[in-house]
């Protein structure tokens, strides 16, 4: 895996994490108390105390909500992907590689021990065989 694609792979994940951009807005909102020099510096710290629980609790609401109405039970990326989207474990790795979760040797590995523990071809819906592979 490239050092781009964990730095995407990385930020994508403090960007879905409620927590970090509570944390992120909260900084925005309180840093600017500690740098003005006619602000003491209790009041800094009574809005960095008192801001930070308030901006984690909308933070969080906001994330259930979006994850409500998108329809997502707002767990991890993984089981998001593997609830909704993918059928197949084939699927669910081309999907993490495709998004930069696995690097190509990885995938490659993954793709050869599943290739060998499940049939390649299987039955779809209407009783007709289809490959994995081509899914």
């Amino acid at each position: 895996m490239s050092l781009e694609s964990r730095i995407e792979a990385g930020s994508r994940r403090v960007l879905r994490s409620p927590l970090w951009v509570g944390l992120l807005i909260t900084a925005f909102l309180v840093v600017p108390t500690f740098l003005v020099p006619s602000v003491p510096l209790w009041v800094a710290l009574v809005s960095l105390l008192t801001l930070t629980p308030l901006v984690l609790l909308g933070t969080y609401a906001i994330y259930h909500a979006y994850w409500r109405l998108a329809g997502s039970t707002g767990g991890t990326a993984e089981s998001r992907v593997s609830d909704s989207t993918v059928e197949s474990p084939i699927a669910w790795l081309r999907h993490r590689y495709a998004t930069g979760e696995i690097d190509e040797a990885t995938f490659e590995r993954k793709l050869d021990r599943l290739l060998e523990t499940e049939p390649v071809e299987r039955r779809d819906s209407a009783g007709e065989e289809f490959d994995l592979l081509k899914e």
